[in-house]
């Protein structure tokens, strides 16, 4: 419908049509130029990828004369976050492939990723200082997954490394370097920066992004939104910390001065001043409001007609519909992280956590330390917080404890989403297995008179294996058909009671509230093992 058509449609329901010039507040990147060759040429944005363990932090340690290895836990990248947005944001993927361990799922995954944004890749085999590298078996791997390398033919350099010992950097460099020539990349240096948002976190000098450069160059002072939110750039810092005057093109740079902390992931426009860049954020805000209030709306509409449904079920046949013995158990958990980028990445991972019977459920999720507010909110919610690569003040920690609220505190990944299926893990219902104790073959049965007229039959029986006792479970078997269930009324063996009866001995045996016991039928004495169960 145009907006002509739809302004007629208001007025003949009685309405006064007002035009929604909104998109004119919004900011735009700027048009792609199309012949690039005479930009300036930037460096290559390169981002190393792969599955755990496999050196993808020794690697960059490596590169960047660092000791970020030493300081991460576990040995793994923790801030990467979703590997989707590396990638879109990249000219050139290093796929890290450990020569003892081969291709893995989050080398695939990390190849997915690659590939769905058309970034081409250099593979690294690493660790081949190790005695159990298998660098054939690894490239036969990865032809195998449509990986075109170099020595079968195709176009992607494989390069064997030791991020370790240095064993093949070298090679590694000049790989980038003659693949970053041939893509030939260019950029503006001028006019109005553009760029994408990597981390995001609160600091004690506030709210900082880092955000890498793709177009135009920021300086202090300059005026940029990403998303809902936008800043007045305070301060400029390389990977370093140190303070730098301006980011050109590729480069990452931490940029302090947000009103609210950006979305890793965020594009990054800059405003001609101040009042463009606030006008545009709170134009995007109004959009989101409203797709959250058309959203809650659809839920609101969705629900009801479930719950129709549902009554109307319940009228017609209550066989079909079991809400307590059929509905999942939830999990309630609040997510905290020492940037946006962790957030994202835990959130993902919980989420994927749980089956048709029990499953998490995120009821907050954001960046920064936890705050007594968090505490709260997880004790009237009876939820778990999750705390990732975050300090936790001792008064927090005090508490949390006081008001029975547990927290899940990791650095690794890995280990937290353990932690969470075990927590999970403890409201499924127990795997019930039985072991069968002894069986009895009834010989006879005798009516008994209990007391006045009432008569209950005993069941005379000879134990053939193992041994019954009375506190066991019973089944009885009638023709091989399972007749009754349940427990035993007395056992005894002559006229004297007894708890149990061993291989050859003759007894007698009823049962509570169940009397229809005859001769020739099979007695079984069992039972129920119960095991705790595992996601």
């Amino acid at each position: 419908m145009t907006g002509e058509t739809a302004a007629l449609v208001a007025t003949e329901y009685g309405f006064e049509p007002t035009v929604d010039d909104g998109a004119s507040r919004d900011l735009k990147r700027r048009p792609t130029p199309t012949d690039s060759s005479s930009l300036p040429a930037r460096p290559p944005i390169v981002t190393i990828m792969g599955h755990v363990d496999h050196g993808k932090t020794t690697m960059l340690d490596w590169f960047r004369k660092s000791s970020i290895a030493a300081q991460e836990h576990g040995g793994i990248t923790q801030h990467i976050g979703a590997f989707s947005r590396g990638a879109n944001v990249t000219d050139i993927v290093i796929l890290v492939v450990a020569a003892d361990d081969s291709v893995k799922p989050q080398t695939l995954e990390a190849l997915k990723h690659a590939r769905a944004a058309n970034v081409p890749i250099i593979v690294a085999i690493n660790k081949i200082d190790k005695d159990e590298a298998r660098v054939e078996q690894v490239k036969a791997d990865l032809a195998r997954h449509d990986v075109e390398i170099e020595d079968f033919g195709g176009d992607v350099q494989v390069v064997c490394v030791s991020g370790k010992t240095g064993q093949g950097m070298d090679d590694l460099e000049e790989s980038i370097l003659t693949l970053s020539e041939i893509l030939d990349i260019h950029a503006e240096t001028d006019g109005m920066a553009e760029g994408w948002v990597l981390e995001a976190s609160i600091k004690p000098t506030g709210k900082v992004a880092t955000v890498l450069v793709k177009r135009g160059t920021l300086r202090p002072g300059d005026c940029i939104m990403a998303g809902t939110t936008w800043a007045k750039i305070r301060l400029l810092r390389d990977e370093s910390g140190a303070e730098i005057r301006e980011a050109p093109p590729g480069t990452p740079v931490e940029i302090l001065g947000w009103k609210d902390i950006p979305s890793a992931g965020e594009e990054v426009l800059q405003a001609p001043d101040e009042s463009r860049a606030k006008t545009a954020a709170e134009y995007r805000q109004e959009l989101r409001d409203r797709e959250r209030a058309m959203t809650e709306k659809s839920l609101q509409e969705r629900q009801e007609r479930e719950k129709a449904e549902r009554d109307a079920l319940l009228e017609g046949d209550t066989e079909f519909f079991e809400p307590d013995q059929n509905s999942t158990k939830v999990l309630n958990f609040a997510v905290k992280g020492d940037v946006i980028g962790s957030v994202e990445a835990v959130c993902a991972a919980v989420l994927e956590i749980g089956n048709n019977e029990v499953r998490p459920r995120i009821l907050r999720s954001s960046a920064g330390q936890i705050t007594e507010y968090d505490v709260e909110h997880a004790a009237t919610t009876n939820s778990f917080i999750v705390n990732f690569n975050n300090p936790i003040p001792g008064y927090i920690k005090r508490l949390a404890e006081d008001s029975g609220v547990k927290i899940l505190d990791h650095t690794v990944i890995y280990h937290l989403t353990g932690d969470v299926k075990e927590k999970l893990s403890e409201l499924l219902p127990p795997a019930i297995s039985t072991r069968v104790l002894g069986e009895a073959e009834v010989l006879q049965v005798f009516p008994i008179n209990m007391k006045g007229r009432a008569y209950k039959n005993i069941a005379g029986c000879r134990v053939r294996n193992g041994q019954i006792s009375k506190s066991a479970k019973y089944r009885v078997l009638r023709k091989g058909e399972n007749i009754f269930e349940g427990e035993a009324d007395s056992l005894k063996h002559g006229k004297k009671d007894v708890t149990e009866v061993r291989k050859g001995t003759e007894c007698g045996l009823s049962f509570k509230d169940w009397d229809d016991i005859r001769e020739g039928d099979e007695i079984q004495a069992y039972e129920e093992i119960r095991e705790r169960r595992h996601l």
